[in-house]
């Protein structure tokens, strides 16, 4: 019956550590998914910003750069779209705004009337600062955030430092992706 005793918790305990490894993998593979099809997404989204002409103005690509928020006009499609990350409480959201129709062919405006989808990229984000912005007026010194229509009229490129950590116990590290976007149409 000792004998029996000690194999059956030899057997325990590998089948609960086989478990824990399992479940460690299966935490870092939807880390790595998640982390990798978000940094997909915002890759193409700034690659493809552009600037507006609203009437006889050119409107910066950029609304928002911040350290966790992200606002710009991009190509998605036939048609520019309006798109707005944000980081909050560890969830990353992609939010799509179309253009308004201002006369016929004529896209231009995106008033807050404008029909919105919003989509969860990522969660159990654990970055602080998500974003950093190269301007032409500082290209090697990347700034946490930019303010000011002149200012954010010179970003030419966006850096995302994106980890994504689903394992609590800090056993493991996170997945974590940086790359430095250039906006190639600005």
């Amino acid at each position: 019956m000792v004998v029996a005793g000690v194999v059956a918790v030899m057997i325990a305990t590998t089948t609960i550590q086989a478990l824990r490894i399992q479940r460690d993998t299966t935490l870092r593979e939807d880390d790595s998914t998640a982390a990798a099809l978000a940094m997909e997404v915002l890759t193409q989204d700034v690659r493809q910003a552009i600037t507006q002409q609203v009437g006889g103005a050119t409107v910066p690509a950029f609304s928002v750069a911040t350290a966790t928020g992200l606002t710009l006009v991009t190509w998605v499609g036939p048609d520019p779209v309006k798109v707005s990350y944000v980081l909050s409480g560890g969830v990353l959201t992609r939010s799509v705004q179309r253009a308004d129709t201002a006369a016929a062919g004529a896209r231009s405006t995106f008033a807050a009337s404008g029909s919105s989808t919003a989509t969860t990229l990522a969660r159990n984000v654990t970055s602080t600062a998500l974003f950093a912005y190269v301007t032409s007026s500082a290209p090697t010194t990347p700034v946490a955030g930019v303010t000011g229509s002149a200012d954010l009229a010179l970003v030419r490129a966006v850096g995302v430092d994106l980890t994504v950590d689903s394992d609590r116990s800090d056993r493991l590290p996170g997945t974590q992706l940086k790359n430095t976007v250039a906006c190639l149409n600005l």
